[in-house]
């Protein structure tokens, strides 16, 4: 037999006294344990009470100390076995005993919810409080990201109508915070508006709005001393009307100064 199955099998190849208490033989200080005692004691190889002693210690060291051990419920188990097992693992009596504290301009219907939650699926104090920290972190970095993209947007969007409505693009501005000023409406107000349409839209449509609440204005749109309202394609559409009207083009032609001066100030606005 080798070593290791010696080893193995607790026969150290002993003869005589050794030998007659090795594995399945009862010790002498075992004498007055019943049958089943015994044989437990013999089983485990325990030499003396001192064994018992060591290998109890052990057990006390791996669990934690007697008053931290838990038996867990069974699968059958009914809630006040559940409730209980969940109060010995730190769960608080109820869903507002959890003590988390809502984030400035956080949801508290949401909070509220994840407390209820929290409580029923047994989570401790600390559990609750760690998960709770990191739902908030993961929505907070995702509202930040989402709040970037949307002001990258509206740049892109502005970017675009200067470009389309080139010098007109104050005017229409003008325009839409005239129209803006008269329906009353405020900063909360405008940024669900364009939450909805997009911010290109609009300001095309304040500006629209505001273009047409009475303002004094030349005939064809153009205001004197101003460039309200107009943008490119409505200055190359008015040189086109005014190139069809015979009385206009005979002024213009003839060096009339107002007449000259309109389509010069058209002219740049169409082609900058």
């Amino acid at each position: 037999m080798s070593e290791a199955t010696a080893a193995l099998t607790g026969d150290n190849g002993g003869t005589g006294a050794g030998a007659a208490q090795g594995a399945g033989t009862p010790a002498p200080w075992t004498e007055g344990f019943d049958p089943d005692t015994t044989a437990y004691v013999t089983n485990k190889g325990w030499q003396n009470p001192a064994d018992i002693l060591n290998s109890y210690r052990n057990l006390e060291k791996f669990a934690g100390g007697s008053k931290n051990l838990l038996e867990l419920p069974g699968v059958d188990a009914d809630q006040a076995a559940m409730d209980a097992f969940y109060a010995k693992l730190g769960r608080p009596d109820s869903p507002d005993k959890y003590g988390l504290k809502v984030p400035d301009g956080g949801d508290a219907a949401l909070a509220d919810w994840f407390k209820q939650t929290a409580h029923k699926t047994g989570l401790s104090e600390k559990q609750a409080a760690s998960l709770f920290d990191a739902w908030n972190e993961m929505s907070g970095s995702r509202l930040q990201a989402m709040q970037q993209e949307s002001q990258a947007q509206s740049e892109r969007a502005i970017t675009e109508l200067k470009r389309e409505w080139g010098q007109g693009y104050d005017g229409q501005i003008d325009a839409g915070k005239r129209a803006v000023a008269a329906l009353g409406y405020d900063a909360a107000q405008l940024d669900a508006i364009e939450g909805k349409l997009g911010t290109a839209e609009m300001l095309k449509l304040f500006a629209t709005i505001g273009s047409k609440m009475g303002e004094p204005s030349f005939e064809g749109g153009e205001r004197s001393g101003t460039s309200f309202g107009l943008t490119p394609a409505s200055a190359k559409q008015q040189i086109a009307d005014l190139k069809m009207d015979k009385n206009f083009m005979s002024e213009y032609l003839s060096g009339n100064q107002d007449a000259v001066g309109k389509m010069k100030r058209l002219m740049e606005f169409a082609h900058g």
